[in-house]
């Protein structure tokens, strides 16, 4: 029965020991070391004829690597080979011809089958051998001008000025795109990257020589840094089919103006009747303003025009408003920003200056503050008087600053 045993046992031994060495050897008697081959073949075509091309150079990069490919007499190339699981990039160069570059994500070894009793990817040996076509442009096509509007929006709309950017969206729509094996061809990357353009545009054009463009490539075009606009993108155009196009500027979001803070309460009438700053009050909002008043001589004639004194000896009197944009009364309005200032130069603004006299009071209307209005920069829709900024801060009579 022993002996029966150690048989059996001899036996097992020896088939283990023979599919060891089966494996090991995998054909030779070197052992496997996890070197995974990956090559290239394929054909480069004429993307304008779709003619098969013999006359160029191709190489293979990865890493700090690069490996030269062959071309046979017929443009055939082979090239490799490269490790497995590295991104790779594909160069390609042809007299007469775009630069070409394509950047492709790594190629993992096969994997082995479920039934090996040697399924150790890490330790086997493999080659892979991938058919990839590709496509070089002839340069010496060039598609004609492009021209682009620039327009923006509101109703005081003036020619833009700021940055522009052509991005290339796709290969050129009359590039052949052979493929021996389908999906397996590489797309030019060179086109799609390097043949972006941005530039600086004033006087609301832009005008891009056909010679700066891919024949039949479809570039999105962005049109940013326009003071008080939001970045604004153009309907896609194509080099060769589209010679000009537009782009309507939409004006920044802001909110609604608000009053932050104000000095109506500080306000003083002058001291002397040749003072020639008083009365002063500032206004500080949320936003950037801008005069939004549509009558002539804007915000500060509708002031001017709405101002009245009272004086102590009745003896003073205002200058008479005579023209509509002169501020014949002294009103002075300054906008700095956000920060708009009301003052009163009573040595302008009196017609007569009696002896002895003062001014008791000096007060901006309630009409005046209605007809007087601010808007947010380059935001008429938004426009705003005075009267509804100050709200319950100007009582029913308007704004009145008080002698100290």
């Amino acid at each position: 029965m022993s002996r029966m045993i150690m048989h059996g046992r001899s036996w097992v031994v020896s088939v283990l020991a023979m599919g060891a060495m089966a494996l090991g050897c995998g054909g030779s008697d070197s052992p496997h070391t996890g070197k995974h081959d990956i090559w290239f073949m394929g054909a480069v075509i004429d993307g304008a004829s779709g003619m098969p091309l013999a006359n160029y150079q191709i190489s293979l990069v990865w890493g700090t690597n690069t490996v030269k490919g062959k071309v046979d007499a017929t443009g055939r190339y082979t090239m490799g080979p490269m490790p497995a699981w590295n991104d790779y990039g594909v160069l390609i160069t042809g007299d007469g011809y775009r630069a070409f570059s394509s950047y492709n994500a790594g190629i993992a070894p096969p994997a082995p089958g479920s039934t090996s009793l040697s399924a150790d990817v890490y330790t086997a040996d493999t080659t892979q051998t991938f058919n990839f076509d590709a496509s070089l442009f002839p340069s010496m096509l060039a598609p004609p001008d492009l021209s682009i509007a620039v327009l923006e929006s509101g109703p005081n709309a003036k020619p833009a000025a700021g940055k522009i950017r052509l991005q290339p969206t796709s290969q050129s729509t009359i590039q052949s795109q052979p493929s021996e094996i389908q999906g397996q061809v590489w797309a030019n990357d060179a086109d799609l990257y390097a043949g972006s353009l941005s530039a600086d545009f004033t006087a609301g054009t832009y005008s891009v020589p056909g010679s700066m463009l891919t024949y039949g490539v479809t570039y999105a075009v962005t049109v940013y840094n326009v003071d008080g606009y939001q970045p604004s993108m153009a309907t896609p155009v194509q080099a060769g089919v589209s010679t000009g196009a537009s782009i309507l500027l939409s004006p920044l979001s802001v909110p609604a103006l608000q009053l932050i803070s104000n000095t109506v309460a500080m306000c003083r009438a002058p001291v002397m009747l040749t003072d020639t700053q008083s009365a002063v009050v500032t206004l500080t909002l949320n936003e950037k303003v801008e005069d939004g008043t549509q009558t002539s001589g804007g915000a500060a004639e509708q002031l001017d025009n709405g101002l009245s004194i009272t004086d102590t000896l009745f003896t003073s009197t205002l200058a008479l408003n005579a023209s509509s944009t002169a501020q014949e009364r002294g009103v002075i309005m300054t906008i700095a920003d956000n920060v708009v200032t009301i003052a009163w130069n009573a040595n302008v603004g009196l017609a007569t200056k009696g002896t002895g006299d003062s001014i008791r009071s000096v007060n901006y209307s309630s009409a005046a503050l209605q007809q007087a209005f601010l808007q947010p920069v380059m935001h008429p829709e938004l426009r705003t008087s005075l009267a509804t900024l100050l709200g319950n801060v100007a009582s029913f009579n308007g704004i009145t600053c008080s002698a100290p």
